[in-house]
Formats: structure tokens, sequence, C-alpha cells
């Protein structure tokens, strides 16, 4: 049946004046697009002197955090996503003369999520994780170990020759893992000749990653290793030549973010104009000379990029604590983060 022209005008301007309130009360806004990772650092995992007990409760704190919500300052979406791994700054085990050590932090971290720990782990090795007899350029048991869950990851993932060093990414972010620290050789520790304190040419390693892997793009980039850039971390560990390398590495590249352990605190800080967090241990370690007192969870941190937003955040047993944000540059790579 055909409508009078005058009840048709009539519709026609209903309907135009309709679409036009409800693009003014819903404007079309493209969803923000996020991801999500955890970190974490020196597990050091010593069953007989203090347990697991802390570690475990923290393992499953992050198991169970992706649908809380977040603090109501941080940008949407509003709650927790599930992160797309869970970074591990060094120190694994404590000590290599107990196998059972390695055998524990096998239950509790997977390269694949297949551990007590159900995200993918990508883990560095510590000062810890070594041997004081080994020479330079030898690799303990536990670096070997390593090398080997390495070869289980899906998807690019770039080594150096050893299968060592790694490198990979989130979205537009560029993760590098250089286990104890970016230089080219051995240093002493407490001024005592160190040969088994080997960063096995990890600088090297840096150096070319950055150059194949992000070039003049400007992507953002993040690099993890285990020693610190101030107060112990800083004056026991490096020496002034690996700082100024360092520093002329890393200048040419739009690094975001330095994040390392070794002190076992949560701790953020600037070296070089550049932000750094020193990632806590994710245990309290109960009293050797208590052992019917259980070891108590500590924390972890929790990263976000949502649009060009990169958030950190402390997060503890207790809850949250400190929060970090910083506008960056996502560079020319295609945007990979997932829609939401």
């Amino acid at each position: 049946m055909l409508l009078p022209r005058s009840r048709l005008s009539r519709l026609v301007l209903l309907l135009i004046f309709t679409g036009l309130c409800a693009c003014r009360s819903n404007p079309a806004q493209p969803p923000p697009r996020s991801l999500t990772f955890f970190i974490t650092a020196d597990p050091q995992i010593n069953i007989p002197r203090w347990g697991t007990a802390g570690t475990e409760a923290t393992i499953d704190a992050m198991n169970t955090l992706p649908g809380q919500p977040l603090p109501p300052e941080c940008a949407p979406p509003s709650i927790v996503e599930e992160p797309l791994g869970v970074i591990v700054a060094g120190d694994l085990v404590d000590t290599l003369d107990n196998p059972e050590n390695w055998t524990r932090y096998q239950q509790l971290y997977d390269p694949l999520g297949r551990a007590r720990l159900r995200f993918p782990v990508f883990e560095g090795i510590g000062n810890h994780d070594l041997s004081t007899q080994q020479q330079q350029g030898e690799f303990s048991v536990v670096q070997r170990a390593v090398i080997e869950r390495h070869r289980l990851r899906q998807g690019r993932f770039h080594t150096d020759a050893h299968g060592y060093h790694h490198s990979w990414d989130f979205g537009p972010l560029h993760m590098v893992q250089l286990n104890l620290f970016p230089g080219t050789q051995p240093r002493p520790v407490y001024d005592r000749t160190a040969p088994w304190n080997d960063p096995k040419d990890s600088l090297a390693f840096l150096e070319a990653d950055l150059r194949e892997q992000v070039g003049d793009s400007g992507r953002p980039v993040i690099l993890v290793w285990h020693y610190g850039l101030r107060g112990w971390g800083l004056e026991k560990w490096w020496l002034p030549e690996d700082l100024a390398a360092l520093k002329a590495a890393i200048a040419p590249y739009n690094v975001v973010l330095i994040v390392h352990g070794h002190e076992h605190r949560y701790d953020a800080y600037e070296w070089e104009g550049h932000p750094v967090f020193m990632a806590p241990s994710p245990q309290y370690d109960r009293d050797p000379a208590q052992q019917e007192t259980p070891s108590r969870p500590k924390g972890f941190l929790v990263v976000r990029l949502v649009d060009e937003e990169l958030e950190v955040l402390h997060r503890t047993a207790e809850g949250w604590k400190e929060r970090w944000v910083r506008s960056i540059r996502l560079g020319r790579q295609p945007n990979q983060l997932k829609e939401k």
C-alpha cells in the first residue's frame, strides 16, 4: 500500500532525525586495541631452604587475575585481559647442587603454559643459574635446559647462534631478553675474577637484533635482563665501559622500557632517560631456622598497552599498588594489537 505523500515526508524526516540523534549519542568510535603481559623475577627455587609456598600462591594469583577489575584510573578495557605470557628476569633456581630445584621450577613454569602457571613463560638466566666453577664460554646445566625449552616455542622467535639470547614480538612491542646483562665479556664480582659471570656476547646480539628486527621503523622496544642499573645491582656487577656501550647501542632506537630483577623487590627509576622497572620476586622467603612458617606471596608486574598508552602496574598479595603510564610511539609496524 502506498503512503500519502505528506505521511511519507514526515516518515523520512523522522528517520533522518532519529539517525542524527543516534550518531550524536553513540559516535562510531573504534574499540581500544590492547594487550597485556606479566613480569616477575628471581623465583630462585631452593626447596629445603625456603620452600615454594609463596611462589605457588603468586602463580595462582596470576592465573586468576584475568577478568578482575583494574584500578579505576586505568584506560579501558577496565578488566585484566588474558596475558600473552609471563617474563621471568633471571635467577630461576638458587643453587645448582640440588637437581630438585630445577625439577620444581619446571613444574611451576613452562614455555607453552603447561605447568602450574597456565601462561607461556619467557625466561632468562641470572647469576644464581650459573656455577662458579664454569669457565668463560661454558653453559651451566640450567642454561642448557633453558636453551632446549626455547626450542619449544611457537611463532617468530629470534635467537643467537646458541639459541640463548632471544627476541620476539608482543603485538607492536619488540621484546629482547638478554639474560645476565648486555655485555661482551665476563665481569668481576665483588672485585674478584669471575669467568662464570659471562654475558655470552649479549651486547652483540642486541645490536644485531635491533638492526635486523627494528631498523629505522621506530617500533617500540622493551629490554629485559637480570642485573640492575643503580645501587647495589649496578655497583657490584657492571663496569663503566659496559654502560657506555649499552647507551650507544640503544641510542638510535625507541626503547620504551627496561626491566630487570636481581634485588627481589619492586622499584621504578630512570637510567639515561629510559624508564626502568625492577620486577619483584614472587615470594617473601621463609626463615630457614623456622621451617614450620611457610614463605608468603610477594608480587609481580602487569604491563598493558592500550592504543599508544603503555602502563605498568605493581600487583601484590594485598592488591594494586604503584601505577606508571606513558604515551609511546608505535612506529611503522603494521598494527597487531587485538581488537576489543
